[in-house]
């Protein structure tokens, strides 16, 4: 009887320590489920080459990536400056690098992405030189998308911008409007509603497929993306200084973002109207 008392305690002792065992290993799991995603800002719904990429890096690395969508261009830069994402993609540099100079938001650039032409668009003409003396212009009302659409406009042959006025121009910069235009500045996001109700709307592409246009079918006049001036809309990977050397993120922007399988999938969903850069900075 005494032996038998004596083995149960032993296989008691066998099951306490092998539930002891099993609770620390329970434990560490947890650690990494509740591991923080890294959280990439974007703008707009339609973002499939930034969901591939994520898919691809979560099934690699067993690591998670969450995609933040944001409606307008200004919300990224609070939500980066802030600390609420880890990286944005969404917009051009000279627009996020006005932003990070005059809020000193600590922004650096991991690479150059793409280029979205800028489109003229209209509901009543089909060629920019039949635009009418005092035709109505709705424009975007941000500093950078402001001036890019401007010098579409003298590109197009439709006004004359001051010599040597720089970057960033306004309204006041426009030297000759032979066609005395009405302008109509609005946020970059509501001037693809506005169509209905101005001659032509300087539309950013991402802005017009949201609006269902196609920028290599539907715009009446397309920004050349070989122009000069062009390198300042080319969209960058921006992070907070501190994150430069984040391993996580420069593994999944040269690795899974940056790459040909990512190229493949922008040319075939924007069909032109969104051109690969991919040069790391």
């Amino acid at each position: 009887m005494k032996k038998i008392f004596k083995s149960l305690s032993i296989l008691g002792l066998v099951i306490l320590l092998g539930g002891c065992g099993a609770g620390k290993n329970s434990a560490k799991e947890p650690a990494k489920e509740t591991e923080k995603p890294l959280k990439l800002g974007v703008v707009g719904e339609r973002n499939v080459e930034y969901e591939d990429a994520i898919k691809r890096y979560e099934k690699d690395t067993g690591k998670k990536i969450e995609l933040v969508r944001f409606n307008d261009y200004n919300q990224p830069n609070d939500a980066l400056k802030d600390g609420d994402i880890d990286l944005s993609s969404f917009a051009t540099y000279i627009f996020i690098e006005d932003y990070n100079k005059n809020q000193k938001a600590g922004f650096t650039y991991l690479a150059d992405s793409i280029i979205s032409p800028m489109g003229v668009y209209s509901k009543t003409i089909k060629d920019i030189k039949d635009l009418k003396d005092g035709a109505k212009v709705a424009i975007p009302v941000e500093t950078s998308n402001n001036s890019r659409a401007l010098y579409i406009l003298e590109s197009a042959g439709v006004i004359k911008i001051k010599k040597d006025a720089g970057d960033f121009i306004t309204l006041d910069d426009i030297e000759e409007n032979p066609k005395n235009l009405d302008f109509v500045e609005l946020p970059a996001d509501q001037v693809s509603r506005a169509l209905e109700d101005v001659d032509i709307a300087l539309i950013n592409s991402d802005m017009a497929m949201e609006a269902g246009l196609i920028p290599t079918k539907d715009a009446i006049f397309l920004e050349d993306p070989n122009n000069e001036r062009a390198k300042n809309f080319i969209n960058v990977i921006a992070v907070k200084e501190k994150n430069k050397d984040n391993e996580d993120i420069k593994n999944f922007v040269n690795n899974y973002y940056l790459t040909d399988a990512t190229k493949k999938i922008i040319e075939k969903e924007y069909k032109g109207a969104v051109i690969p850069i991919f040069k790391p900075r």
